[in-house]
């Protein structure tokens, strides 16, 4: 977009309270301003529609909507909206709280894949900023890593950022839909990115729903786990043919460093049938870190490889989430060993049977009496030793 087209806002005052400061990102349905609270010296994000815009009926729909479905969203893990309204020369605005980082898009392109652990921290906490939404009424419909902000934090530990899900311009709120029916959203109109969408938003062949959103945060682990979308293509049709019919990828032929589990995980999150994906962000999350850990294990990893091994075509496998059978793994090594020390138990005890018959055997006649004589000598003379038929006598008398 021409720079001339962008408004110059720089030192306006609004609402009274809050002073543009400079130019700091442009979209499609407007631009966002550093600003500051005149009185309080805060720091705020400004959000202005395009000018070209204030005619379009539904983009003010769409900037009233964000404002309000931001607003309700009661989480650490969203963008804190401070104000909202129009301009005396007819701009609407919304006054955001000011976030300095980076989007995941954008440390994905600077730095490549993100290591596993870190890929479970991303995700769980924007799916815990999900969960609030969705039980607020929100649906985001258009969650991409673009839209996932690692927000600089000083109070976030060793990683140094928070997690904030930003941009809620065409958001789905509930009620609404309800109120005005399906048609708020003009028929045909495909809203959101198309690598990161849901088969039913891209085709309408369903109703947009929370089920939409775990999808697009499943598409999204894929590409921090793997540094590339997981439905690829140079043209739209390809990529929609690619998320409705094409094999779903497996992370983990990418790159072997991945847990075997999480191409179950992900398969599951981006089921093209909304009703056998996790059902809720909150279960979805929760298996996700159950998956860091198992990971770990290698009872577990392997229990994983004798289950796989019997299914050979994972597409076709129950939609439940593959987790090791750790007790039936046990019980099956308990049985091995069990039968391993009986077996050495009865070699152990027949053994002893063999050593007892022989030592218990009457001796044979000598051939020579007096060299049985001095063979009896020979051996009474040995200091602590006993005959063959002292002993044969005592065991005799034990036995008697």
């Amino acid at each position: 977009m021409a720079e001339t087209q962008v408004p110059k806002l720089e030192n306006t005052v609004v609402a009274e309270r809050y002073r543009v400061e400079r130019l700091i990102g442009e979209g499609g349905m407007g631009t966002v301003w550093a600003g500051r609270h005149l009185s309080l010296g805060q720091l705020v994000a400004i959000k202005f529609v395009h000018t070209r815009l204030l005619t379009s009926a539904e983009a003010l729909r769409r900037f009233d909507i964000e404002a309000r479905a931001a607003a309700r969203i009661k989480s650490r893990h969203t963008v804190s909206v401070y104000d909202h309204g129009i301009t005396p020369r007819g701009e609407p605005y919304i006054v955001m709280e000011y976030l300095e980082g980076e989007p995941l898009e954008r440390r994905i392109e600077r730095e490549g894949r993100l290591r596993f652990e870190e890929v479970v921290h991303v995700i769980s906490e924007a799916g815990r900023a999900l969960e609030v939404a969705h039980a607020a009424g929100v649906v985001h419909r258009d969650l991409k890593p673009d839209n996932i902000f690692l927000a600089r934090d000083p109070e976030a530990g060793a990683r140094g950022y928070i997690v904030k899900l930003v941009d809620f311009g065409i958001a789905k709120i509930v009620e609404d839909e309800a109120a005005h029916g399906a048609g708020a959203t003009q028929a045909g109109a495909v809203l959101g990115t198309p690598h990161y969408m849901s088969p039913e938003a891209l085709t309408g062949s369903a109703r947009v729903t929370p089920a939409s959103d775990i999808w697009s945060l499943g598409a999204c682990a894929f590409a921090a786990a793997c540094g590339r979308v997981p439905f690829d293509g140079d043209a739209i049709g390809d990529v929609v043919l690619k998320v409705c019919a094409a094999p779903l990828p497996r992370p983990s032929r990418h790159y072997a460093d991945l847990p075997l589990a999480f191409d179950t995980w992900f398969e599951k999150a981006c089921s093209r049938h909304p009703e056998r994906r996790f059902p809720s962000v909150r279960d979805m999350v929760s298996a996700l870190s159950d998956l860091e850990r198992w990971s770990k294990s290698t009872l577990a990893t392997l229990g994983y490889e004798m289950r796989r091994a019997t299914i050979p075509d994972l597409g076709s496998a129950p939609p439940e989430l593959v987790r090791p059978r750790g007790g039936r793994l046990l019980a099956v090594a308990l049985a091995l060993a069990a039968v391993v020390l009986g077996v050495l138990g009865f070699y152990a005890m027949q053994r002893a049977r063999a050593t007892r018959a022989l030592l218990i055997a009457p001796a044979p006649g000598p051939a020579d009496g007096q060299d049985g004589r001095a063979s009896s000598t020979k051996d009474a003379s040995a200091p602590g030793s006993a005959s063959r038929d002292d002993v044969s006598r005592n065991d005799r008398g034990g036995a008697e």
